[in-house]
C-alpha cells in the first residue's frame, strides 16, 4: 500500500532557539492578560443568594503540593465534554447548567472564598471555571481569582460513570482542589463586548534561563521556583516551616499572594499585605532577578541578607498561627493539614 511520507524539517541551532524565543516572547505576552470575556448570571445569582457559614472543611495539601479543602458530605460532578474550540469565549450549551447544579452543592461550603466574586468562562480551562472580584488600594489595583478544579484525580474521587475520549467521568468526591491567588493590576482595561482586560503588573522581565539536556531528554529551566522559596523565606519568621504552603508565589511574572483565610475583611487583608509586600519588593526586583540567573536560593545569599534587616518584625505577624500537620492519609500517601 502507498503511503505519503513526510520529511522531517531538520533545523539548525539558531532556527530553534529563534523558534523558542518566539513562543516564549508570545506566551509572556498572553500571560500578561487575563481577559473577562463570558460571564453568567444564574452561576453568579448562586454566589450573590448563598449567606456565609462558618467553615466546615479542613485545609490540606497532597503529596503533590495541591491545595484542597476536605469538606463533610460527597459532591457530585457530572460529566463535560473535553473539546472546545479555544477561539470561542463561550460555553457550549449544557456546560453552564451542569456548572451551576455543581455550585449549588459547593456554595455552602465555599460561601466566604467565593462571596462578592463573579464567575467567568475560560476556553482554555473547560475544568476549572474561574472566580474573580478586583481591588483598589489607594489607586492601586488588585485581582483576586479563584479556580476550582473539577478534573478526575484517581486517588480522591469514585467514579459513578465512566467517560471516554470526548468527555470526562462521572463522579464523587469530598476533596476540593482550588487555586487561589491575589495579583498586582497595571491596569484594567474595558472593551467592546462587555469584555474586560486584567493587564498584570509583572516586576520580572523574564523567568525562563535555559534548558539543559539534549535530545529528547532536554528540559527548560525557570526561576519560578526559586523565587517562590525567595519571597516566602524573606517574609516568614526566620526558621519557620510553611512548606508546602507558599504564600508568596512567583506566577505570570510578579510576586503573588496565596490566602488561606477567606472572610469578607480577610481577605481585604490580604490584598493589604500583597500590596505592602509588592511595594517593599518593587525597587530590588532587577537586582533579584539577576541573582537569580547565575543562583539558586540559599540563606545566606547577601541579598537575601541585605533585605532581611529591612522587613519589620510585625509583618510575621501575619503567619504567626499557621500550623502544617504531616500525616498520612488511608491510602499511605502523604499529606499535610494547614490550620491558621
Amino acid at each position: 500500500m502507498h503511503q505519503n511520507r513526510v520529511n522531517p524539517i531538520i533545523l539548525n541551532d539558531v532556527e530553534r532557539l529563534t523558534i523558542k524565543v518566539y513562543i516564549k516572547i508570545n506566551m509572556d505576552q498572553i500571560l500578561n492578560v487575563i481577559s473577562i470575556c463570558h460571564t453568567d448570571n444564574e452561576i453568579n445569582g448562586i454566589i450573590k443568594k448563598c449567606k456565609e457559614h462558618e467553615p466546615s472543611y479542613t485545609m490540606h495539601f497532597s503529596q503533590n503540593e495541591d491545595f484542597f479543602l476536605k469538606i463533610k458530605d460527597p459532591v457530585t460532578i457530572p460529566y463535560f465534554k473535553i473539546h472546545h474550540n479555544f477561539d470561542n469565549p463561550h460555553p457550549e450549551n449544557g456546560y453552564t447548567g451542569k456548572l451551576a447544579a455543581i455550585m449549588e452543592q459547593v456554595i455552602p461550603d465555599l460561601s466566604a472564598i467565593l462571596k462578592d466574586t463573579e464567575y467567568y468562562f475560560d476556553p482554555a480551562e473547560l475544568l476549572r471555571p474561574v472566580f474573580f472580584k478586583s481591588y483598589d488600594i489607594e489607586g492601586r489595583n488588585y485581582l483576586y481569582l479563584v479556580r476550582l478544579d473539577l478534573s478526575f484525580k484517581p486517588h480522591d474521587c469514585e467514579i459513578r460513570e465512566m467517560g471516554g475520549n470526548d468527555i470526562t467521568h462521572t463522579f464523587t468526591t469530598r476533596n476540593l482542589f482550588l487555586d487561589i491567588n491575589i495579583l498586582p493590576v497595571e491596569k484594567i482595561v474595558e472593551k467592546e463586548y462587555g469584555r474586560i482586560d486584567f493587564i498584570i503588573k509583572q516586576s520580572i522581565s523574564q523567568t525562563w534561563i535555559g534548558e539543559t539536556g539534549r535530545g529528547y531528554f532536554i528540559q527548560g529551566i525557570w526561576m519560578d521556583s526559586e523565587l517562590t522559596r525567595f519571597f516566602t523565606k524573606l517574609f516568614l519568621q526566620d526558621n519557620f516551616l510553611s512548606y508546602p504552603y507558599y504564600p508568596f508565589v512567583c506566577k505570570y511574572r510578579t510576586i503573588s499572594h496565596v490566602p488561606m483565610t477567606f472572610s469578607p475583611d480577610a481577605r481585604i487583608k490580604n490584598v493589604k499585605i500583597l500590596d505592602r509586600s509588592f511595594n517593599f519588593l518593587e525597587p530590588y526586583m532587577r537586582d533579584i532577578e539577576e541573582e537569580f540567573k547565575i543562583s539558586t536560593f540559599s540563606p545566606e545569599m547577601e541579598l537575601y541578607k541585605e533585605l532581611k534587616k529591612k522587613i519589620s518584625s510585625e509583618w510575621y505577624q501575619d503567619f504567626k498561627s499557621l500550623e502544617i500537620r504531616r500525616y498520612l492519609n488511608n491510602r499511605g500517601m502523604r499529606e499535610y493539614e494547614l490550620k491558621i
